[in-house]
């Protein structure tokens, strides 16, 4: 035992002198205790780690550690404070420690939004990526936004799908007549444009009624949303003396809004076509309720050429806007907008027409000098609300036109001609919408006035021996007057349930029309009818009854609609001058078909399939003939038409907002056939058209696609598109029935390139091919066009601005033909001021005039235009 027991306290006495306790207290530079600070152990000159501990609240630490060893390394870890080592002797001992902060420089981190993302169902652009220092309005950014198309007319599509709503803050200031603020809101205070897809502007059928249209949206920057927002310009040109001047209020609150502009030039600056409405929707229903000016009588005026309008219009322009949007209270806003135009145009053009007759050729020549005079005003008042409730509009609407137009003509001898035609419209839309259990109630109601009274006065008189016994006389005066009384009212009642929807609908439209015409002879002062062969007093009496029935069915994948309506319609009319009195009804039925298919989050199948019916309208049955232009004389003593249409479609949708790709594609179909045919005759240069009882058809295939990618490392857009077209066509000429086939061939390309920042380019290029034959020709007609634009701009600094343009056009057909324009411009803004000056030159190369060839059927037309001069023009634009 005596042995055993000293073996064991030697052992244990050699355990207890190996081990070793190092303990202390660790604090910061001004003695305040440190927690949380880490201290290991480890032999000198090792990395590995026998012990550790953590201080506590009040600093201290403690360590012990069996370890054979002359000497060991005490490490302090600490976050924000240094590394600090110490090396001592491996016996138990107090080591107390002061540590020194440490201050870390971290790397700069750049956090770069997107120039395109999503969110839901909004895609949002960035406007800071896509502007350049040239743009100064958001219209000039939306026409480069990839997946946005804005068409010649001032029309923006999304992803080939015309727009049906633009908000500004998410308010509808301006309904479709969105030009103005395109062209006027300053695009430095545009944080970012929003499409809105798959939008409903209803918010009572949000969740009832599916729209395949996107809207958009302006979002403001936070110091352009409370402040008022002004602009005034100057512009003094000359060759000949030109003038462009500006004046533009803008105020963007919550809940009140306005655009207030006026516009003044007469350098080829078309400003009214910011007043364009862009709802074709809209369009359709106004011509059925006779509110869209369309003129009984014309000028012979040629085609649109197809060159920017700013080289050949020759104009004195005053254009005036003032739309306002003030709440009522929280649910009730009124709106206000009033157009006024008082536009002068003139133009000098010559133009040669052939007509490809069966066994002949028509040429007419003409020499054109012509001035038209336009004078509209248009006042909307709209008090509406559009709450998740309900929904209310009334829209009171009065637009008066005033327009003349003069033209001296010189075809195998002089005249002169003289049209007036004024238009008056008085209408009242209203509808309401509420929701009451499982049900949406809608009542709506719209009922308009429209006065059109036209006169056409030529001198000297024309065709003496057919108006006058072969004998000369002094002026010949066309006048005609068509007033139109129309109402369209309606009940409807929407349900949906488990995916399912439906609407059930009936109303009522009432059409009440008087139309006079009269061919007057004018000779001494003695103002003669002519035969009544050449007069018309029509009335005209419409009524529909009709109803309708819709459902849908919706899915996450898949939405399917069809629509089942039927009308009764009792056409009434009466021909006074002739002593005939004719009635026609029919039941009709136009079911429609449309099914869009969501292959995944990016790609869409659209398909519709349409059947309509109708009768044609008053000028279908005009007995009398009538003076429409100098040289064509229109009847319609035939059976009241009878149309049918066939349409179907189907097309293809692919957005990824992550790689800014936006594509569309799609075919549609259409068939039409007609109860009438035209015959057309000619007399010299006199064209009559008189309506023949024979059926006929008309049918085209139309096969587009739009590719558009934006590039973010390269700061590119580019885009692509085609557009093919075939068809056929029936026609009577010098008695004889005339097929024709027609087809089309359209491709575009454009880019936008930023090069670096302080150069940047826009480039675009088109070709179109047109080909007509009919079965009387051994070769078909054909023309092509080939025209191109580039923008060049250097930005020396953010200051400057310095730009150049070019465009060419090639004709190809019988003659080729190769036209250039070339412009300048340089830009200085003011520091302190917020005052631009601008220095631009147009038409450099002096181009005076322009040949446009257009094919219609066999129509051949080729016009020659006057093209505005060499000009200089310096403006002063100041912000405010």
């Amino acid at each position: 035992m005596k042995v055993f027991s000293t073996i064991l306290f030697t052992l244990f006495s050699c355990k207890i002198s190996a081990q070793i306790i190092i303990s202390g207290t660790i604090k910061d530079e001004i003695g305040k205790p440190l927690s949380s600070v880490s201290v290991t152990l480890s032999k000198k000159k090792s990395p590995v780690i026998v012990a550790f501990s953590i201080t506590d609240n009040t600093g201290n630490y403690r360590i012990s550690s069996q370890i054979k060893t002359d000497s060991v390394t005490i490490a302090i870890n600490a976050l924000n404070y240094i590394h600090h080592e110490m090396t001592v002797p491996a016996v138990t001992a107090t080591y107390d420690f002061s540590l020194s902060p440490r201050f870390t420089v971290l790397k700069e981190v750049k956090v770069q939004q997107p120039p395109v993302w999503q969110r839901k169902d909004t895609i949002n652009y960035s406007v800071s990526e896509f502007k350049q220092p040239q743009d100064r309005v958001i219209g000039d950014i939306i026409a480069r936004l990839p997946g946005i198309e804005v068409t010649a007319g001032g029309q923006i599509k999304y992803n080939g799908k015309p727009i049906n709503k633009y908000y500004i803050e998410g308010l509808d200031l301006l309904e479709d007549r969105y030009g103005i603020a395109n062209n006027n809101i300053p695009a430095g205070s545009v944080d970012k444009v929003q499409v809105l897809e798959n939008h409903q502007p209803i918010r009572v059928l949000d969740s009832i009624s599916f729209s395949d249209r996107a809207a958009l949206n302006i979002k403001l920057k936070d110091n352009a949303k409370m402040k008022l927002i002004g602009k005034s310009r100057v512009g003094v040109g000359a060759a000949p003396f030109l003038t462009e001047d500006e004046l533009m209020t803008i105020l963007f609150k919550k809940k009140w809004q306005f655009i207030n502009t006026y516009k003044y030039n007469n350098a080829g600056t078309d400003n009214t076509k910011e007043l364009t409405s862009q709802n074709f929707n809209d369009y359709i229903n106004a011509v059925q309720n006779g509110a869209v000016k369309n003129d009984l009588l014309s000028l012979v005026q040629p085609g649109v050429p197809p060159v920017s309008q700013k080289r050949y219009l020759f104009n004195n322009s005053h254009v005036t806007s003032l739309n306002q949007l003030v709440p009522i209270n929280s649910e009730y806003q009124l709106r206000i907008n009033t157009y006024f135009v008082n536009d002068f145009q003139k133009q000098q053009t010559n133009v040669s027409t052939k007509y490809f007759l069966p066994s002949d050729t028509i040429s007419i020549n003409e020499k054109n000098n012509s001035h038209n005079n336009q004078n509209l005003l248009q006042t909307d008042l709209t008090l509406m609300a559009n709450t998740p409730k309900y929904y209310f509009r009334n829209l009171l609407r009065f637009q008066g036109w005033w327009s003349a137009g003069n033209d001296m003509l010189n075809t195998t001898s002089n005249m002169n001609q003289q049209l007036n035609n004024p238009f008056f419209n008085v209408s009242n839309d209203f509808r309401l919408l509420t929701t009451k259990s499982k049900y949406i109630h809608e009542w709506s109601s719209y009922i308009g006035l429209v006065s059109l009274p036209q006169s056409l006065d030529i001198k000297p008189g024309l065709y003496p021996d057919l108006l006058n016994n072969n004998s000369p006389y002094d002026n010949l005066l066309q006048q005609a007057s068509l007033k139109t009384f129309y109402t369209n009212n309606y009940l409807s009642v929407r349900k949906k349930r488990s995916g399912w929807s439906s609407e059930y609908k009936i109303g009522f439209n009432i059409q009440k029309q008087k139309m006079i015409s009269d061919l007057i002879i004018e000779e001494a002062g003695i103002k003669m009818p002519a035969a009544d062969i050449f007069h018309n007093n029509l009335n005209w009496l419409r009524y529909r009854v009709y109803e309708q029935n819709d459902w849908s069915y919706e899915t996450e994948k898949i939405r399917v609609s069809l629509s089942l309506p039927f009308n009764y319609t009792n056409i009434s009319y009466e021909n006074k001058t002739i002593t005939a009195n004719t009635w026609k009804t029919a039941l009709f039925s136009d079911p429609a078909i449309n099914i869009m298919l969501q292959l995944g989050p990016r790609w869409n199948i659209y398909a519709a399939s349409t059947y309509t019916q109708s009768f044609s309208d008053i000028s279908g049955i005009t007995a009398g003939y009538i003076l429409k232009n100098y040289r064509n004389f229109s009847n319609s003593n035939a059976p009241l038409n009878k149309t049918k249409l066939f349409s179907n479609s189907v097309s293809i949708t692919f957005r990824n907002p992550l790689k800014i790709i936006f594509f569309n594609a799609g075919i549609i179909h259409s068939d039409a056939q007609s109860d009438l045919l035209y015959s057309q005759e000619f007399s010299g240069y006199l064209q009559t058209l008189k309506a023949m009882p024979l059926e006929n058809h008309r049918s085209q295939i139309q096969v587009f696609g739009r590719f558009s990618k934006y590039v973010i490392d390269w700061k590119t857009s580019f885009g692509l598109n085609y557009n093919y077209s075939f068809g056929s066509s029936e026609q009577i000429q010098q008695g004889e029935v005339v097929k024709f086939k027609n087809q089309s061939y359209q491709a575009g390309a454009s880019m936008n390139i930023k090069w670096s920042s302080a150069v940047g380019s826009d480039y675009s290029a088109n070709y179109s091919r047109y080909f007509s034959k009919s079965q009387f020709q051994q070769q078909p007609y054909d023309a092509a066009l080939f025209n191109q634009r580039i923008n060049l701009n250097y930005f020396p600094s953010k200051r400057w601005v310095i730009g150049a343009s070019a465009e060419h056009y090639y004709w190809a057909g019988k003659a080729s033909m190769n036209y250039f324009f070339a412009d300048a411009n340089i830009r200085y803004s003011a520091k302190k001021s917020k005052t631009d000056y601008e220095l631009s030159l147009r038409n450099i190369g002096g181009t005076k005039n322009y040949i446009n060839i257009l094919l219609s059927n066999n129509v051949e037309t080729v016009s020659e235009y006057r093209i505005r001069p060499r000009e200089i023009l310096f403006k002063m634009s100041f912000s405010f």
